[in-house]
């Protein structure tokens, strides 16, 4: 059965200053399209890494791990396995702890699979640096203003996906007045 696979890809630039900047894609990137960030970043004089992170919306159901300390199986959200070079997969669920306190009803949602690419080659080799990113993609998952659940995605995909949803219903390419002068939610 073939499935249609969909890539998101968050750009996080990072410096020992803690300097950030995130920019979203919705394909894989090509290297001409990585080409003018780093001009940018020549052009202010930051000799600083991009990791690039794609975010494979399609759930892996090909590639799945099991906990056997646990009855249910499930691996504890937040958990993240190396599933070749630079790709991982993440489980986002809502099984926190080996407590038991996981409600079946929450579900059993497959995990969702990572790849991380950097311009500077050694740093997406350190399992430190790789930790620290899937723990923001994993962070961003827990932001969903609209449940208080774990949600499978990070909402720096979801939330670009509602206003895509969203977009038809606008007449012309512009926001109306009113929207630009009221609050207005997703």
């Amino acid at each position: 059965m073939i499935q249609n696979v969909v890539f998101q890809q968050l750009v996080i630039i990072l410096s020992f200053q803690h300097f950030t900047f995130d920019n979203f894609f919705f394909k894989n990137m090509s290297k001409k399209e990585l080409e003018p960030i780093e001009e940018g970043l020549n052009d202010l004089g930051l000799n600083i890494p991009v990791f690039i992170l794609s975010v494979n919306k399609t759930e892996s159901n090909d590639i799945v791990a099991f906990d056997n300390n646990w009855q249910g199986l499930m691996p504890m959200s937040g958990t993240f396995i190396n599933i070749g070079y630079n790709r991982f997969l993440l489980f986002n669920n809502t099984r926190y702890s080996n407590n038991g306190s996981f409600n079946s009803s929450d579900g059993y949602p497959f995990p969702i699979k990572l790849g991380i690419k950097c311009t500077h080659e050694e740093l997406a080799k350190d399992y430190k640096t790789i930790k620290e990113l899937i723990d923001q993609v994993y962070q961003f998952s827990r932001m969903y203003w609209k449940s208080v659940r774990q949600q499978n995605l990070p909402v720096t995909i979801k939330y670009p996906e509602m206003v895509a949803e969203i977009y038809p219903h606008f007449e012309g390419n512009e926001i109306p007045a009113f929207g630009k002068d009221n609050l207005w939610f997703l």
